[in-house]
């Protein structure tokens, strides 16, 4: 029996050794690549074509801190029941931004009334956001995607209630049109 112990020791020692060089590396918090939006297995099912900002943006962009000189709002996608269509945002007369299933946008604006509308099977919805610089807004697009059935919407929600989702989201544009 003991002869089977000192057999299995360094049998155990090397699995956990080749375990490790096997795990990926973490990925680089700098590096600003495509977002990938996966099923809860972990399988890629959409990804954006445009890069997303970098884990360090992102962390920061979750501090929802005020730009003195802008109005910045957080146009966030994340509902329970969200599939994996690509929903492009436009803010004002900007480029549109392709977003997926949780994830969401920060755009710092002029102050002043502005106009965000998304595009989704040739139908336009937009609403309206309005603040002075330093202030923080959050809008929500409301999905929802069935087997028979895919609508989406601007969610009525209260910013507080918009926010911890946005803390859930990956941020996959950073607009500045000041």
């Amino acid at each position: 029996m003991s002869v089977r112990r000192l057999l299995l020791a360094p049998i155990t020692f090397a699995a956990v050794l080749l375990a490790g060089c096997a795990t990926p590396p973490a990925p680089d918090p700098t590096a600003e690549a495509p977002y990938c939006h996966k099923t809860n297995k972990g399988r890629v099912i959409a990804c954006t074509k445009a890069p997303a900002p970098s884990l360090n943006a992102d962390a920061e962009a979750k501090r929802f801190s005020a730009d003195p000189g802008a109005l910045t709002v957080y146009v966030v996608r994340r509902n329970w029941s969200d599939g994996r269509n690509f929903v492009k945002v436009q803010v004002d007369d900007g480029p549109a931004v392709e977003t997926l299933p949780d994830t969401m946008i920060r755009a710092k604006l002029k102050p002043g009334p502005h106009t965000i509308a998304f595009d989704f099977e040739g139908q336009r919805k937009t609403t309206s956001v309005e603040g002075k610089a330093g202030e923080v807004r959050f809008v929500r697009i409301d999905g929802v995607v069935w087997a028979w059935k895919s609508s989406f919407e601007w969610a009525a929600d209260p910013e507080p209630a918009i926010r911890e989702r946005a803390l859930k989201a990956r941020l996959v544009a950073d607009l500045v049109a000041r």
